[in-house]
């Protein structure tokens, strides 16, 4: 699949001395390197319609001096957020969340972040001091992860080819629950209530690794359009705890407005075609429900996940 990252490490390199003047030679002690690993934050089938949503591998132990490259292939943006002395993540909508914070080495003492990359980014952090780390992707909080400093020198559990084979068919494995995740839809196919997003609980907590980024109106990832007649009433429900969602319509045949994800509600529960309506974020299990006056086709999106990950549907009204 694309979407699987290769794994490298640095090999340990051999140094060798001689003694100079005279016939004693010194040998000068091996010296182990410092290693760069690689770790895959979230990941994406192609079409970005299903999301992994995990860091793979999700632990991962190392030498104090070695560095970690996290890439991220997904449209979906996520961050590696070290807390240093905070005490919680802050929440999605905080306004420090998209950018990053810190340096470029991280001994726990100060709050860093990758702030939000996608679409092939990666970001580098060196970790000179042994301990344990924990840290976070700020946008997903099922996505939480660890890195293990032991002392430099100290013999690694885990070489680059043992992550490689993990990571791979993790990420299979969340992307196929993600596809399967489609086929529990659990209202009437082609009727008139709609999900807002899909993962295999269905809305539900606990968290899963993996979610479907569209709407849908069927048990299928293309059914993302509804014809129904003039003064029916459509409602959709995130069916899907990961991700927050909108329902969002622009007045028909202009331009998307450009929008904050986490625009309050507006617009009312009737849609003319004339106006905007926004539902407002919807979390897993909440519902919106809106009214269609006039016959048109009309283009709706979400506002978290409609230009990377295309999350756009259709109502044609009769």
């Amino acid at each position: 699949m694309k979407h699987l990252v290769y794994v490298a490490c640095a090999a340990a390199l051999l140094l060798a001395g001689c003694g100079g003047g005279n016939s004693n030679n010194s040998t000068v002690p091996p010296q182990q390197q410092a290693a760069t690993w690689y770790v895959t934050a979230g990941a994406a089938a192609d079409s970005q319609a299903v999301q992994a949503l995990q860091y793979y591998p999700s632990s991962i132990t190392i030498d104090a001096g070695d560095s970690i490259t996290w890439v991220y292939p997904a449209g979906e943006p996520h961050t590696v957020t070290f807390l240093g002395p905070k005490t919680a993540p802050p929440p999605p909508n905080d306004p420090s969340v998209p950018a990053p914070a810190g340096g470029s080495s991280y001994d726990g003492s100060t709050y860093t972040s990758s702030g939000f990359i996608l679409g092939g980014g990666s970001y580098t952090l060196t970790f000179p001091k042994a301990g344990t780390y924990t840290y976070y992707c700020l946008i997903h909080g099922e996505m939480v992860g660890t890195v293990v400093v032991q002392d430099k020198g100290k013999p690694y559990p885990q070489s680059a080819g043992d992550i490689a084979k993990v990571t791979g068919p993790l990420i299979a494995s969340d992307i196929a629950a993600g596809e399967n995740a489609v086929s529990k839809f659990p209202y009437t196919s082609g009727g008139t209530h709609l999900a807002a997003g899909i993962s295999q609980n269905l809305g539900a907590m606990p968290f899963t690794n993996s979610s479907v980024v569209r709407f849908l109106d069927g048990d299928q990832l293309s059914d993302t359009s509804v014809t129904i007649a003039a003064g029916t009433t459509l409602t959709w429900t995130n069916l899907d705890a990961n991700l927050p969602h909108t329902v969002t319509f622009g007045p028909a045949g202009q331009p998307f407005p450009e929008m904050p994800p986490f625009s309050p509600p507006s617009g009312g529960t009737t849609y003319d075609g004339t106006t905007l309506v926004n539902s407002g974020p919807l979390f897993g299990g909440q519902s919106f429900s809106l009214k269609f006056t006039t016959p048109g086709t009309y283009t709706y999106h979400c506002l978290f996940h409609d230009e990377t990950e295309g999350m756009i549907g259709t109502v044609v009204v009769q």
